[in-house]
């Protein structure tokens, strides 16, 4: 059986984001209990399968567009270092 993905989907557990999302932001990909604080945090909304159960309940899906945005705000890629220009009054003396 192959796992098919949505790249437009509003929620995701966090087994989806880690195969999907977040290595495109971070690699190495952090541990699932520090994204949890991270996620917690930055207020991300998650949403639980039975939002009746108090504990368990099933899996809890996060808010793609919130991590995504979280993600994009908390790193820089590609960011290559300052460009230094020539100091001019060296090269005059």
């Amino acid at each position: 059986m192959q796992k098919t993905t949505n790249p437009s989907a509003r929620l995701a557990s966090l087994d989806g984001l880690l195969e999907t999302i977040i290595p495109a932001y971070l690699t190495p990909v952090p541990s699932r209990e520090t994204l949890r604080d991270w996620f917690d945090a930055a207020r991300i909304p998650r949403f639980k399968a039975n939002p009746a159960a108090k504990r368990g309940g099933g899996p809890v899906f996060y808010s793609v567009a919130a991590v995504e945005k979280f993600l994009q705000t908390r790193t820089l890629p590609c960011r290559l270092p300052a460009a230094t220009l020539p100091d001019r009054n060296a090269a005059n003396n």
